[in-house]
């Protein structure tokens, strides 16, 4: 078996587990889905590649154009030092991700995302620090310099990468399309549609806007309705690969393909209101002997879905923290804006 499709093997009974003991025995089969949050790895080594963001089974509908706008806040404290290796991140990173989506027929959508990189000092240090007291969790990685930028890794004692001043511009665009392979309806819950990406390399990969190479993507996502204590519990879940081009970013220690899985759980706590939790993993993108850059990695987001009364718009906001890896981000904030209109 290959390492890809050992990678695969694990992401997939990992989450499997998990989503055994979300789901309840009741269904309720009135075609709810809950999509998650549209998030990545925001590690800066890794958010150059193109992992397509967690999307809903369930096509847009018909006639009719979904827009998005996203924010997302990494704060950044790792480091690693091996025999051979040396990496360093430490700093803030900020992406906004405009995103559209449009079916254009009864089972294709094709869609859209134009990010925005910024990579800075930050301001979060201390807060983080403040917060992961509170929590009884540890801040062993962040014993060096708070609010300050550096972004380093050598090897054998050669700088391969650095970067120490604040860089912003155009990340990597991303163009998706979607087919549906099976659509909710009153009679018959579960929705499956396969998903795929190419990432196009408009960033620069010197400031880690980018990476330099187009990258395709291929998953394939599956979701359903259920009730849990009365009220509407909807869980997604996919899972695909990810090829990678040859990339200008460590370019010698780069793999060519990725695993990748996810799976999301939302419950309807009110009309207007629903409690996400969200769990993504992938596998490593680098050939290091140091976790924090060519680990596997499993993230956590959690937070609430929000409709405000007579309003097409929908509120997303998530706290992110890593829970199984050091190859992700150590804290991050998710918030995002969707509507739905012709």
């Amino acid at each position: 078996m290959t390492r890809l499709a050992r990678q695969s093997c694990v992401l997939a009974n990992s989450l499997l587990a998990v989503g055994l003991v979300l789901c309840p025995v009741t269904v309720q089969s009135d075609g709810g889905v809950g999509d998650g949050f549209a998030l990545r790895n925001q590690n800066p080594f890794l958010q150059i590649f193109g992992l397509p963001m967690p999307r809903s089974a369930m096509l847009t509908r018909r006639g009719e154009s979904d827009f998005g706008i996203t924010l997302d806040i990494a704060n950044h404290a790792d480091a690693g030092d091996g025999a051979l290796e040396q990496f360093t991140i430490d700093g803030e990173s900020y992406f906004v991700t405009l995103s559209w989506r449009r079916r254009v027929s009864s089972r294709l959508e094709l869609g859209v995302d134009l990010p925005f990189v910024a990579h800075e000092e930050g301001l979060l240090d201390n807060a983080i620090e403040n917060w992961h007291d509170a929590l009884g969790m540890s801040n062993s990685k962040r014993n060096g310099p708070s609010n300050q930028l550096g972004f380093l890794y050598s090897r054998n004692g050669i700088t391969l990468y650095e970067l120490n001043s604040p860089s912003y511009g155009i990340g990597d665009i991303q163009l998706s399309a979607a087919l549906s392979i099976k659509e909710a309806s009153s009679a018959d819950g579960p929705s499956v549609s396969l998903r795929s990406s190419i990432k196009l390399p408009s960033g620069d990969s010197d400031n880690l806007q980018g990476s330099g190479a187009t990258d395709f993507s291929l998953g394939i996502y599956a979701s359903d309705t259920y009730t849990l204590f009365a009220h509407g519990l909807d869980i997604s879940g996919f899972i695909g690969g990810l090829l990678l081009g040859d990339g200008k970013v460590l370019a010698d220690i780069q793999r060519s393909a990725v695993p990748f899985a996810g799976l999301a759980a939302t419950w309807r706590a009110t009309e207007r209101m629903g409690l996400v939790v969200q769990l993504c993993a992938q596998g490593a993108y680098f050939d290091s002997n140091l976790e924090e850059l060519g680990g596997e990695s499993i993230q956590l987001a959690v937070g609430l879905n929000y409709r405000p009364l007579r309003s097409a718009l929908l509120v997303k906001f998530a706290v992110v923290e890593d829970v199984a890896a050091n190859a992700t981000t150590d804290f991050g904030l998710h918030f995002a804006i969707e509507s739905s209109g012709d």
